[in-house]
């Protein structure tokens, strides 16, 4: 007596998964209800199963303590398992883990820096991004820190190295650079042999210092200034290891001329002393400055002193007339100068001394005998040359 009637049923049950539906149901059968004919309409009951959003966690996980250069697992875990496609985790180092349809987990290697400073940083790490597993939504759970500790029985080693500007004229600059292999944990200070401290900062490799090359000087004092690492500290390495090869600089001279002068006295009776003096604008080293004359004498200048003489006898002239002497240097050996130089041609005016007059004889000869009407000589002879 009745046209119709209804059954209620169960929808699909909730769940984490992405699988909203049409749901297409038909009349498949009938018995009973006395009719005539009973047509049956082929057009299905259609209803649109929606998801409700239910949220999956991916857990992020990793090794809590490892040896520097030891292995840090890190492992991505879902509280329901991947269904649809893998499941593709992104992590903050770059790396990539993938769970496998039907699983709930899977894991990736990573190798712990081996750090060369005695302090090691922890090792941080997240997920970065979530695809495909086939979830309505997902949630990246864990910011996992592993500590990284001190492999005491391999120590990592980091060299130090000095290098020093190759070559330098004297009174120039000498820069030199403390280099290392790996960059400073904290900042290194490191001491020259030469007195000098170079520091290199926390984070960097290598540092300079300039420093005055030995000053310009008239002597000849080229060299080669080697210096050395002495001593260093800070850094935190650790194991530093300062190379033993030494930063040498080729000091060269710049040719300054030193003036070697000679003066005389002036005046002088005859018979009297001049005396001739070789003085030099910087003191004598490393030898003797030995000053030849062209009267053929010689003048030394001791180490340490700057000027030196030597006496000679003015001639004792007979005549009315003197003449003038005249001295100057001839060579200029010794004494460690970069160059010299002579300097002075002095002049020595030579007076009479009129109370000893110098006394010339004149005397007279004759042919001792000659026949009459032969030839007599007679001749006249000085004592000393004519001056005129």
């Amino acid at each position: 007596g009745s046209k119709e009637a209804s059954i209620t049923v169960d929808a699909p049950s909730d769940d984490v998964y992405i699988d909203a539906e049409d749901l297409s149901v038909k009349v498949e059968d009938t018995t009973g209800g006395d009719f005539e004919k009973l047509e049956v309409s082929s057009t299905a009951a259609v209803t649109k199963v929606t998801d409700t959003i239910d949220t999956t966690t991916v857990t992020l996980t990793a090794t809590s303590t490892v040896t520097e250069g030891g292995v840090v697992t890190y492992t991505a875990s879902v509280n329901h398992k991947v269904t649809g496609s893998d499941l593709v985790v992104k992590l903050a180092n770059g790396q990539t883990i993938t769970i496998p349809v039907g699983e709930s987990s899977a894991s990736v290697p990573f190798t712990a820096p081996n750090n060369v400073h005695n302090t090691n940083l922890d090792l941080s790490n997240k997920i970065t991004d979530i695809s495909g597993g086939n979830y309505e939504k997902t949630v990246a759970v864990g910011e996992p820190v592993t500590t990284v500790t001190d492999n005491p029985a391999t120590p990592d080693v980091t060299t130090l190295s000095l290098t020093a500007t190759d070559t330098v004229a004297e009174g120039g600059k000498i820069t030199y650079t403390a280099t290392l292999t790996n960059k400073a944990g904290t900042d290194l200070v490191i001491k020259l042999s030469n007195g000098e401290t170079i520091t290199i900062a926390a984070g960097s490799k290598e540092a300079s210092i300039t420093v005055d090359a030995p000053s310009d000087d008239v002597y000849i004092d080229a060299e080669d200034l080697s210096v050395k690492v002495e001593d260093t500290t800070g850094g935190d390495f650790e194991k530093l290891e300062v190379s033993s090869t030494a930063a040498v600089t080729k000091v060269t001279d710049t040719i300054d001329t030193t003036t070697v002068t000679l003066t005389a006295t002036s005046t002088v009776t005859e018979g009297g002393v001049v005396t001739y003096t070789a003085s030099v604008n910087h003191k004598v080293t490393g030898s003797d400055l030995v000053v030849k004359l062209a009267n053929g004498q010689t003048i030394t200048i001791p180490v340490g002193e700057s000027s030196a003489s030597v006496p000679f006898t003015a001639p004792n002239n007979v005549h009315n007339t003197n003449l003038d002497l005249s001295n100057k240097i001839t060579d200029i050996s010794g004494g460690n100068y970069e160059k010299t130089v002579a300097v002075g041609e002095p002049v020595t005016t030579v007076t009479d001394n009129p109370a000893t007059p110098d006394i010339t004889t004149l005397t007279l000869t004759a042919t001792d005998t000659v026949a009459e009407g032969g030839k007599i000589t007679y001749t006249a002879t000085l004592t000393n040359k004519a001056g005129t």
